[in-house]
């Protein structure tokens, strides 16, 4: 396998970056893309497994200094697809393929935007009141079940799904603000 000339290397991918360390670095990308494909986290899991495990296996196949991205998202999309075409139970699986290639072909041109999006998420949760925090942590973080939330606060389940909804918000609009400010910031101010 020949290095492409200099002027063909893609700067953000130089010829002599590890491949280990290029696939790495773009996990959390390729499992949003899967994500926005396969709706279930846990069998998203198992095909980034997949993917890296393929992605490996053709290692030898990418040429260094080009673009691992589109590489590594072209086995991320046949892999979403495989996988949707062997779990037919999956209502994705029916649909049109042009659609599954339209839905891949943008969430490949959002995977970059995922770094933003956590960041300011990760800021914007800092500013949340303790309690909200916790909340999210106990449902989220933790899969508490909505009975085993009620019973501790002494509220109902329909409560704790209102806080939840009402915190979610919270998020997304200052996640949304922060990314229109250009990126999170974290000596901004707390959430009401």
């Amino acid at each position: 396998m020949s290095v492409p000339a200099k002027s063909e290397c893609d700067p953000k991918y130089p010829p002599d970056r590890d491949f280990e360390s290029l696939l790495s670095e773009f996990q959390r990308r390729i499992y949003f893309f899967i994500r926005s494909m396969v709706f279930n986290p846990e069998d998203a899991s198992d095909v980034l497994q997949d993917v890296n495990m393929v992605a490996l296996r053709k290692r030898a196949h990418f040429t260094p200094g080009t673009d691992f991205k589109s590489w590594v998202f072209a086995i991320a999309r046949f892999e979403c697809l495989t996988y949707l075409s062997r779990n037919k139970k999956v209502q994705w699986a029916e649909l049109d393929s042009d659609l599954l290639s339209t839905l891949a072909d943008r969430a490949e041109e959002r995977a970059d935007d995922v770094e933003a999006w956590l960041g300011a998420l990760a800021v914007c949760r800092q500013a949340l009141p303790v309690a909200d925090a916790e909340l999210l942590d106990s449902r989220y973080g933790k899969s508490v079940p909505l009975a085993g939330i009620a019973g501790k606060g002494g509220t109902s389940i329909g409560a704790v799904k209102q806080k939840l909804l009402r915190i979610r918000a919270q998020l997304k609009e200052c996640v949304l603000a922060r990314l229109r400010r250009g990126g999170p910031s974290p000596d901004s101010p707390k959430l009401p």
